[in-house]
């Protein structure tokens, strides 16, 4: 599902703006490397990155990276309202899916609607001044607090790091001398070290430390640095760094996560895979599927002789559905509808439910349900029971989940329930997740749940919180007024 955190920029402008936005824009896909704006190169498109990563050089140094962008942002709208060339390049530094919208359309709009034109300016210049000040505020020291010195912080980084490379090497001794490769015993110690190094790198560089955000990041590429070699070895891990599918979580990793069977180049890809699969976000989300597939069965007893609607948005490989009927069977009174903007994810669930002879309890819906939560599009589908999504939000600002929820209150039938995933701020795989993996995701924690839901159609804090054991993942429920 494609991010759009620039939906704060929208949220500024009108509805009829909004939509000639995106009438007049064309969502592109690019590979890594692609150029989008060449330094001194006529500018005939500006951009906002709705998913992936960019990077920003100047011709004469290449290897030097200015910056980053990041989803939600624009690219070229400063030489596009100076009326100047570019002065740097920027290309993909991931795949990534951006909006271009030509600077023709753009321009001709301004003239023609002074109203659009003075939302446009007032909107833009907005989102200027807001990363002028973020970014001022990356250097302001937190008063009060003794901050720990890079320095220390990254001795300690370094020696953990040697740990695990000596450790490695064991593995690596031991796979080449011992006939029947790596024991259990030193694979288990092995995933051990790298459980609790997760736990030691997010007290040195996650969201809850001391250090700023740049300072993270600069020790985090250190991080990246040392570690992606091994990660690349992996299967998992590789899929989440590479992001073939445009963002970390695919479907495809999430079954492989569920599937949890360790897998890479060699013995050694296959170790280190397994302490991939055992870092706490693996496990969190394994646990997760237990828990929606609990709150089906829920839904089933509260009308257990009447048929049973139930939808799940951004719905990824479904394996909570699966697990349901494989334990009901044909007779199962649960319909299902599942929305995805990923073809190959209904593809793989098409061909689960098609295994299980469920053509008729089981409809796709290739929808993006971004535009759906801005009115762009219709899901047609009966009043529902039960709408869940349990990996999209994260990813998104609080001003899309508001519509979101206004989105899915129009889904459900009076007395339905939505449940809808977060990684919790307490996750202790956060600093890994943004530095290693770039999976950098929005975390949330009760409160801002409440807040949201107060905000929304719902009109109210949430009924209900569930966790999976670990407490990584909390849930969000509530039920739409009868």
């Amino acid at each position: 599902m494609a991010t759009f955190d620039s939906i704060e920029f929208l949220q500024e402008l009108t509805e009829a703006d909004q939509e000639w936005i995106f009438q007049s824009g064309n969502e592109i896909q690019v590979i890594t490397g692609t150029q989008i704006i060449g330094q001194n190169a006529p500018l005939e498109k500006i951009y906002i990155l709705l998913q992936g990563l960019l990077t920003v050089h100047v011709d004469d140094f290449p290897e030097h990276e200015l910056s980053l962008i990041g989803p939600g942002e624009f690219i070229g709208e400063v030489s596009f309202l100076e009326g100047q060339l570019p002065t740097a390049t920027v290309k993909a530094k991931e795949n990534s899916l951006l909006l271009e919208i030509p600077t023709g359309a753009l321009t001709q709009k301004l003239v023609s609607d002074e109203a659009f034109s003075s939302r446009f300016h007032a909107a833009l210049a907005r989102l200027m001044a807001r990363r002028l000040r973020n970014n001022s505020n990356l250097f302001q020291p937190k008063l009060g607090q003794e901050i720990p010195q890079d320095a220390e912080i990254s001795t300690v980084l370094t020696e953990s790091l040697s740990q695990f490379k000596n450790l490695f090497l064991r593995a690596e001794e031991m796979e080449r001398t011992r006939d029947d490769g790596l024991t259990e015993e030193f694979s288990q110690e092995f995933v051990d070290f790298v459980y609790e190094l997760e736990g030691q790198l997010n007290e040195l560089i996650g969201a809850e430390g001391q250090l700023s955000s740049t300072r993270c990041d600069r020790l985090g590429r250190q991080l990246m640095t040392e570690l992606l070699p091994y990660v690349l070895m992996t299967r998992v891990g590789e899929r989440s760094y590479s992001k073939p599918r445009g963002y970390a979580g695919d479907y495809l990793t999430i079954e492989w996560i569920y599937q949890n069977e360790p897998s890479g180049y060699g013995e050694l890809g296959a170790l280190m895979d397994r302490a991939v699969l055992g870092l706490s976000c693996a496990r969190a989300v394994r646990n997760r599927k237990g828990l929606v597939t609990g709150q089906i069965e829920r839904a089933r007893g509260l009308r257990p002789d009447q048929p049973i609607e139930i939808t799940s948005l951004a719905c990824g490989p479904a394996r909570e559905l699966f697990d349901h009927y494989m334990s009901n069977g044909v007779s199962s009174n649960v319909q299902s509808h599942l929305v995805d903007i990923d073809e190959q994810a209904l593809e793989f669930v098409g061909q689960w439910s098609n295994d299980l002879g469920l053509e008729s309890k089981i409809d796709r819906h290739h929808l993006n349900l971004v535009y759906l939560s801005m009115g762009r599009g219709e899901l047609k589908i009966p009043p529902q029971d039960l709408v869940y999504s349990i990996g999209l939000i994260d990813y998104f600002s609080d001003e899309f989940v508001v519509r979101f929820l206004n989105f899915i209150h129009g889904l459900l039938r009076p007395g339905g329930r939505v449940i809808l995933g977060n990684f919790h701020t307490s996750n202790r795989s956060r600093a890994i997740m943004d530095h290693l993996f770039s999976w950098k995701l929005i975390h949330r924690d009760e409160e801002d749940m409440n807040r949201i839901f107060r905000a929304s159609l719902f009109d109210r804090e949430c009924s209900e919180f569930l966790y999976e054991e670990q407490k990584i993942n909390l849930f969000a429920c509530c039920e739409k007024e009868a």
